[in-house]
Order: structure tokens, then C-alpha cells, then sequence
């Protein structure tokens, strides 16, 4: 269970899925780039299995050294994806992507809970990505974001520990007074088990847990965190 004490300062946060529907675009992307490609709308079995290919192959990239930015893993991530599915990558391909990407909108719950909870708190994002790709998205959300902490500042993804070991230093805090907040277990709840940081999972897809990732507190959206938040 999620305790409290010693009370937190910054409510960290994943963008990515956890904030915004991020399944949604890259699948919305998928689709659309087949359209190009087969000059039809592709079924949605193929626009997914697309989807879940570049998510796959940009995660592994990710992983590797020495680091890339996120639009140069996104690039080659779909170079692969797309030669994969019997088609060649154009700029055009690149240029959708990232248009679509720029801009996700958030779910449903989150403006309303991120402005619940910036009135107890600062709120922060950390995040596997460019200050450039995420600056839309973060601007959709609809409340203001004190820090946001990009891989591309940090020169490392998570689980890297360098990214939220930054994140903290960045934000004057230790991880003692922060909470993190997240749906991804190997991009997030590893690392927080790793370092010690308080950290809420948000099981927005109902997936199993890994056992050596145990959060604190499970969600299953942001609706029930501002309660759980609450002295």
C-alpha cells in the first residue's frame, strides 16, 4: 500500500500511455502509412500487428549504444518495421509519423486529475523522448507542467537509472520526496524498484504484473490517484 510519509514535493509521471493514448496513435500511424503504402485501409489485425512491430523494435533500440535520439530510433525503428511488412520507408512515412505523434491527445480523466493534483503538488514527466516530439502533447494536456525531462536531456532511456537520477537533480528533489506514476513495468516499475522510488501503476489494459516489479499501489486509471494522493 502507498504510503505517504515522508510526504512527496513532485508527482513524476510516464507521458507516454500512462497520460496519453499512445496506443491509439502509433496504431492510428500504422494505419495510415499502410493506406499510403497499399493504396487501401488496411484491416485493422494488420494496422495493429504494424503498431505493435515499431513499439517492439523502438523499445530494443532504445537499448542500445551509443545513444540515438528518439527520432533516430523512430526512423530506423520504422525503416524496419515497414521492410518487414514489404514495404520501402519514405520521408513522407517519417514526416506522418512524427505529426502524429507530436500532438497525442490525453485520456479522458487526465486534465481533470492533473489539476486536482497541482493543487497539493508540482507535477513532472519523465519520459523516452526528444524536447522537440513532446512538446505538443505536453501542451494538449491542458494543465501546465512544472519540469519535463526528456531521455534526449539525460543522453539515456529507462530504465536507464541516469534518466530519473537526473530527473531528480534537475528538480531538486531526492527520490525519497517524489512519487512516480506509470504504466510501463520495464520502462518504469524496474527502475522505481531498482532505486527505491514510490511508484503507482497505472493498469490501463489489465496486463499480468511481474512479480520483482511490485508497485505500491495499483490503478487501474488516474481517476482514483488524487485519492489515493490525500493525507
Amino acid at each position: 500500500m502507498l504510503t505517504l510519509a515522508p510526504p512527496p514535493k513532485i508527482i513524476t509521471f510516464d507521458c507516454y500511455g500512462t497520460l496519453v493514448q499512445w496506443h491509439h496513435a502509433v496504431q492510428q500511424a500504422a494505419a495510415a502509412l499502410l493506406e499510403r503504402h497499399q493504396g487501401a485501409t488496411p484491416p485493422h489485425a494488420q494496422a495493429l500487428a504494424l503498431a505493435d512491430r515499431l513499439r517492439a523494435i523502438t523499445v530494443e533500440r532504445q537499448q542500445q549504444s551509443p545513444f540515438c535520439t528518439y527520432d533516430n530510433v523512430l526512423c530506423t525503428g520504422l525503416e524496419q518495421a515497414l521492410e518487414e511488412a514489404g514495404h520501402t520507408a519514405t520521408a513522407q512515412d517519417m514526416n506522418t509519423l512524427l505529426a502524429i505523434l507530436g500532438r497525442i491527445p490525453p485520456h479522458p480523466e487526465v486534465p481533470d486529475v492533473l489539476a486536482c493534483l497541482r493543487e497539493r503538488y508540482q507535477v513532472a514527466i519523465i519520459s523516452n523522448t526528444t524536447d522537440q516530439l513532446i512538446a505538443g502533447t505536453v501542451s494538449a494536456l491542458g494543465t501546465p507542467i512544472d519540469f519535463v525531462i526528456t531521455a534526449e536531456q539525460a543522453q539515456a532511456y529507462k530504465p536507464d537509472h541516469r534518466l530519473f537520477l537526473h530527473a531528480h537533480e534537475v528538480m531538486g528533489v531526492t527520490k525519497e520526496q517524489t512519487v512516480h506514476v506509470a504504466m510501463g513495468q520495464f520502462s518504469d516499475l524496474k527502475v522505481c524498484k531498482e532505486l527505491g522510488i514510490r511508484c503507482v501503476w497505472i493498469n490501463r489494459k489489465g496486463e499480468p504484473l511481474n512479480a520483482d516489479w511490485q508497485p505500491d499501489a495499483v490503478l487501474k486509471d488516474l481517476s482514483g490517484l488524487p485519492a489515493l494522493l490525500t493525507p
